[in-house]
């Protein structure tokens, strides 16, 4: 009664559960269009909002702020002919400031005379004259000492120095004629003359002054003029007296000497005095009609005027320039000089094409931009490129890639990496603006071909792949363009850069390759540089233009370079060189695999090539799909037992489960994977793949021991209206989303399948193959994958081929050579498992 008892319970509960399932079913029919509806309104709204802000952010970083493009440093040439649209004037600060240092370089400097040192050497003249006169009263020791005494006190009171030969001459300095001092002599009517009409170093033709060396001459002359004078003998009315001793001349001057010894001796004959009321002059002797006499007198005033010439120049002070009045004289001849004003008149050429801009071009050329800024206000007809750029945006992407706009990570990758080339392009064109290369033609005009412009192509191509590469390649040309205000040679040459070194991204495997692309995109925009500058005739400054071309590709790969770490690491993605190193065996992973799971490790490895291959077939990605298939099975890991590939003809653990318990230890290896690829910083792509790799298909060998069960409990309990819950049996998805995903999910079924057959011929691998694809079809294992049913079946050729290059047979080795192949020395018997 019991057992009754509990049978119909069950049954009771089977048939609750089944009318609840049915009605929650009929419940969402209705309601199940809605939020579809709303799903897509509010997808096309987040989208179109993201749209304006990128837009936007393009404004603001290419195009608010920026002044009116135009040329950027003195020394560049024209790139077009500019012509004046109206009549304007403008004072020239060029012309200015050349006309202000004209004036300041023609103003006669103002000079100070220097009335300090001329006292002091007076000063030194007033003490040397009072100690000459009482040297004149010492014996010789006493007046030896005294002149040293003199010498000393000179140099270290007044700064004048003063030899022994220049003190011996001035202790004549009383024997001139006409009763004159010399010390007094020399400061008023010798260098006093001098001070007053301005001695300096060189004077201009306009001024009043002499030069140094004109001073220098004039003193030298007048010296001699005194020296002529110089009273030999005295005529007083004590007697005669001879200002120069014939003796101590004697070794000198001998000629004047033995002259001035027999005029004493005849004087001292009461002979006659030679006439003349001063006494006997030295311009007497010079006149003598002996020669030997002359010549003697001659020399002894020439020595004499040398001393004194020396002598008489440490007086000599120039004149120093007053920088103060020389300023105020120059400023007072700016201020009454005409201002430079200049005339322009509509048609007036302003510019020319191809000729090096000079000053007053670059100054007519800036007020010309300054007079018609209201008129080139650019923004508005920027604004509008933006614009229709991200309209044809838009409608590119919405007929070429209409899922693009699903994926999060590679929409923003496309975002960041056009505007940071932007944001690059705007810093590099703003330095033309500022003092860092000081006015440097050839540097600023370098500027704009040293933005790196295949940099965003080159990161969206590795990224996300060549449809997106070519629209961010002639979005940023386009922009790029624009920020300049340059034609359609500056687009031609950004574009086709950016495109050639997006196009040798297209398959980069090593980093290497990378900088490979972009020295390959330097060298195209050095060829259109160089071709396009020989074009217009500026083959030498194209030349340069090349050769910075050539180097920003460089440094374009090295930036890409760097970049795709952050990217990678940042947006969760992973290029084809991140992918191409995972395959590698040496992986942990991998290695932990060929020793925990062999049997899974193989099939992953079938798995990799029949994906590779079919990827190849349908121009998917190959290296993503060997990859995501090497790891697709990590999580088999956790309990290899379970899996018939890694039990070897053992003990079937499943035996000792229920369908149940059995299908939700097979589908934990889904969620075992996901969390071994997280701990070990798998690639998103290949969580992903581990994830829809089996879609939501059904376990359905347990599900068919379920059946069974429930079979039997029918025979059991009576009439069930319910089979097995088959979302107990089936994997929790999801369903294969990109094209590799389901390349791995039809190849995982296949090598898995292909394994079980008794015979392996074409026929029976079609006919597999045949089933297998169409129950996942029919199953609705596709229905969110982007692969067309033309696809599919390139899919299932590759596979068909794959699959029996795998599987083939041997040939079977007649029994007498099994047996002499078996007894070669070191030979071990072929194993089944180690065959095809």
């Amino acid at each position: 009664m019991a057992k009754e008892d509990t049978r119909g319970s069950r049954k009771k509960t089977v048939r609750q559960r089944a009318r609840r399932r049915k009605e929650l079913e009929q419940e969402a029919a209705p309601t199940a269009l809605q939020p579809r509806v709303r799903g897509i309104w509010l997808n096309g709204g987040r989208q179109s909002l993201l749209t304006l802000l990128f837009a936007a952010a393009v404004i603001a970083i290419c195009f608010v702020g920026q002044d009116p493009p135009g040329l950027r440093a003195l020394g560049e040439y024209a790139p077009e002919n500019v012509y004046s649209d109206r009549n304007f004037h403008y004072l020239s600060e060029v012309r200015r400031e050349q006309a202000e240092e004209e004036l300041r370089r023609s103003t006669p400097r103002e000079y100070a005379r220097n009335f300090a040192d001329e006292e002091q050497f007076k000063k030194a003249l007033i003490r040397l004259e009072d100690e000459l006169l009482s040297i004149r009263t010492m014996d010789d020791e006493a007046a030896a000492i005294a002149e040293l005494s003199l010498i000393e006190e000179l140099k270290a009171k007044f700064e004048l120095v003063v030899t022994l030969e220049e003190m011996n001459m001035l202790s004549h300095w009383q024997n001139f004629s006409d009763g004159e001092n010399f010390l007094v002599y020399l400061p008023t009517k010798v260098l006093g003359k001098l001070h007053n009409t301005g001695v300096v170093k060189f004077p201009s033709s306009d001024q009043k002054f002499i030069s140094e060396a004109n001073a220098t001459d004039r003193i030298d002359g007048m010296m001699v003029d005194i020296a002529s004078r110089f009273v030999v003998v005295t005529d007083i009315f004590e007697g005669l007296r001879f200002n120069l001793d014939p003796e101590q001349i004697a070794e000198g001057h001998p000629n004047l000497s033995l002259y001035l010894l027999d005029l004493q001796a005849l004087l001292e004959n009461d002979g006659d005095f030679p006439e003349g009321e001063e006494g006997l002059l030295l311009s007497d002797l010079i006149s003598n009609p002996d020669q030997n006499t002359s010549l003697g007198a001659t020399r002894f005033r020439d020595e004499m005027a040398s001393v004194y010439s020396n002598f008489a120049r440490k007086g000599l002070f120039l004149r120093s320039i007053d920088q103060v009045a020389t300023t105020s004289a120059q400023d007072r001849a700016i201020k009454e000089m005409d201002q430079p004003i200049e005339f322009v008149e509509e048609g007036d050429l302003i510019l020319k094409k191809g000729v090096k801009v000079g000053e007053l071009d670059l100054e007519k050329y800036e007020k010309y931009l300054d007079v018609t800024v209201e008129d080139r206000n650019l923004l508005p007809k920027r604004i509008f490129v933006t614009f229709g750029t991200f309209l044809f945006a838009v409608v590119y992407i919405s007929l070429v890639l209409p899922n693009f706009w699903r994926d999060n990570a590679r929409s923003t990758i496309v975002a960041v990496a056009v505007l940071s080339n932007l944001g690059l392009s705007r810093i590099i064109l703003e330095l033309g603006s500022t003092d860092l290369f000081g006015g440097n033609a050839l540097l600023v005009g370098l500027l704009p071909y040293l933005i790196p412009v295949a940099f965003a192509p080159m990161v969206v191509m590795i990224t996300v792949g060549p449809r997106m590469a070519a629209l961010s390649a002639l979005m940023t040309s386009i922009f790029h363009a624009t920020m300049q205000n340059a034609g359609i040679e500056a687009l031609t040459i950004s574009l086709s850069s950016a495109l050639v070194g997006s196009y040798f991204c297209r398959d980069v495997r090593l980093r290497g390759s990378v900088m490979k692309a972009g020295a390959a995109a330097g060298l195209t925009g050095a060829i259109m540089a160089l071709w396009i500058g020989l074009a217009s005739g500026s083959g030498g400054v194209s030349a340069n233009h090349a050769l910075a071309s050539l180097l920003v590709g460089v440094f374009t790969g090295v930036l890409v370079l760097g970049a795709m770490p952050l990217i990678e690491n940042g947006f969760k993605v992973a290029t084809d060189a991140t992918l191409f190193e995972l395959t590698d065996f040496n992986h942990p992973l991998l290695r932990r695999m060929q020793v925990e799971a062999p049997g899974t490790y193989h099939h992953s490895l079938m798995v990799a090539n029949l994906a590779e291959n079919a990827a190849v077939a349908v121009k998917a990605n190959p290296i993503m799909c060997r990859a995501c298939s090497l790891f697709h099975d990590i999580g088999k890991m956790s309990q290899p037992d379970y899996f018939t590939e890694n039990q070897g003809g053992f003990d079937n653990p499943h035996s000792r489960q229920n369908p149940a318990m059995s299908a939700l230890i097979i589908k934990s290896h889904v969620k075992e994977g996901i969390e071994m690829a997280r701990e070990h910083r798998l690639p998103k792509v290949i969580r992903d793949v581990i994830r829809q790799h089996h879609g939501t298909t059904l376990v359905k060998y347990f599900y068919h021991q379920a059946k069974q069960k429930l079979k039997q409990e029918k025979l059991d309990y009576g009439e069930l209206e319910d089979e097995p819950d088959q979302s107990t049996y089936r994997y929790d998805g999801p369903k294969p989303l990109f094209k590799e995903s389901a390349i791995i999910f039809f190849a995982d079924s296949v090598e898995a399948a292909a394994r079980s057959l008794p015979k392996v011929t074409q026929h029976s691998v079609e006919e597999l193959l045949e089933n297998i694809f169409q129950d996942r079809l029919e199953d609705g294992q596709l229905d969110e994958c982007p692969l067309t049913l033309e696809e599919v079946s390139k899919i299932k050729e590759s596979f068909i081929k794959t699959s029996l290059n795998m599987l083939h047979s041997r040939i079977e080795y007649p029994e007498d050579e099994k047996a002499s192949i078996g007894n070669r020395k070191g030979s071990v018997p072929p194993f089944p498992e180690n065959r095809g």
